[in-house]
């Protein structure tokens, strides 16, 4: 367990994610920009779907920074331990939303509540992307977030189903997407053997 940790540099790496998600979170608040959009030209989005993203990079760093000699061995519960890590994350992402919204009235526990959901999405994408490009997977988030820009709302700011992220924190269809896609980036990462190729941390 210890080298592990020290492998994949989470106690230096998360903890900052973690405080530059919450500064991120209590100056964005509920603000919104006006972003092109390919069918209505131009389109208010929320900045909170934005705010996950450093720390979906901080969790790709640390999952790819590994010790390929001790891993190699089939006694190590490496990639249980990697899924705690990534459902610690979530959870630690959630507590922090739950914690600055009750806090903060305009984001509200709804807006946290949405947050929270979306974190747990674009991290199970990031991880079911990972499983077949490796960690070029961090641009996978990116790509999602883009494609809801462009791409994911109708007339009158009203957003397709299938976009999850801008959808109010109540939706049951983006609750279960986001469940869902967690389940299935655990999925992907309990089952995938680590890229050999892996330079060693």
């Amino acid at each position: 367990m210890r080298w592990w940790f020290r492998a994949r540099r989470a106690p230096a790496v998360l903890p900052a994610a973690l405080l530059l998600f919450t500064v991120l979170l209590a100056v964005v608040q509920n603000g919104t920009a006006a972003l092109p959009s390919a069918f209505t030209g131009t389109q208010q989005v929320a900045l909170l779907m934005f705010v996950p993203v450093p720390v979906l990079a901080a969790l790709m760093l640390c999952l790819e920074s590994r010790l390929a000699a001790q891993e190699a061995t089939g006694i190590r519960p490496v990639r249980f331990l990697d899924a705690a890590l990534a459902v610690a994350t979530v959870a630690a992402c959630a507590a922090l939303a739950l914690a600055v919204g009750t806090l903060i009235g305009s984001i509200g526990l709804s807006g946290a509540g949405a947050l929270a959901r979306n974190t747990a999405f674009l991290t199970g994408l990031m991880l079911a992307v990972r499983a077949v490009v490796g960690q070029t997977a961090i641009m996978a988030p990116v790509g999602w977030l883009l494609a809801v820009m462009f791409v994911g709302f109708r007339a009158g700011n009203d957003p397709y189903p299938w976009t999850v992220l801008p959808e109010p924190a109540d939706a049951p269809h983006a609750a279960l997407g986001a469940v869902l896609m967690l389940a299935a980036g655990l999925a992907a990462l309990l089952l995938t053997p680590p890229n050999p190729r892996t330079a060693e941390a």
